[in-house]
């Protein structure tokens, strides 16, 4: 039987069994390769609760971000597999932690580079000018979301060695990482960046 959040007593049956429910981790997907800089992890929590990252050990990594019953995290990871997982709480009493997860880090990636803005930068909401190297001879250049989808496509410099990329983004916090795409083929990701649009 659910009970109703608000209606939950900390130590109760009730909120141990409703700190326990609806608590994922939906990104990144088990097996992907990141590029080294930050790597966005979500997933979906209970209204309310507060969520934190662990390791395999379960040591605490950082408190992630909840937003209704979604939840992120975001951090520069070293090089190497990553093997993390997701607890949260709900009214005091914390649940079991999800199944593992892994993903690696890898600086052989070859993938164009993100020089602008630094990550963790701050800017006022309105244009935002992004950009960066490329390969000679990239074709494309893709400003991708954490979870790959589309943001849209860079003006290549004619020398063909930078790219830039401008848009009008709505306040909150925004992930960013590029692709490039030579002689056909799609590179992997660059680095991802994190700015705060206020």
């Amino acid at each position: 039987m659910m009970v109703e959040q608000s209606k939950v007593h900390p130590g109760s049956d009730e909120a141990a069994e409703a700190s326990t429910a609806l608590l994922t981790m939906k990104y990144p997907l088990n097996g992907t390769v990141h590029a080294p800089g930050r790597v966005f992890m979500e997933g979906g929590c209970l209204q309310g609760a507060t969520v934190e990252v662990l390791d395999r050990h379960d040591f605490r990594l950082g408190s992630a971000v909840v937003n209704g019953e979604t939840w992120y995290y975001s951090r520069n990871w070293d090089e190497g597999r990553q093997i993390v997982r997701a607890r949260q709480s709900v009214a005091g009493v914390p649940s079991d932690s999800t199944m593992l997860g892994f993903f690696d880090v890898d600086g052989a990636l070859n993938g164009p580079r993100i020089t602008y803005p630094k990550d963790g930068s701050r800017f006022y909401q309105g244009m935002i000018l992004i950009q960066g190297a490329c390969t000679a001879g990239a074709e494309t250049v893709e400003l991708l979301n954490h979870d790959f989808s589309l943001l849209g496509y860079a003006t290549i410099d004619p020398a063909g060695l930078t790219w830039s990329f401008s848009q009008v983004w709505d306040k909150g916090v925004k992930h960013v990482k590029a692709r490039e795409i030579v002689r056909g083929t799609p590179s992997g990701p660059s680095g991802q960046i994190e700015f705060v649009v206020q």
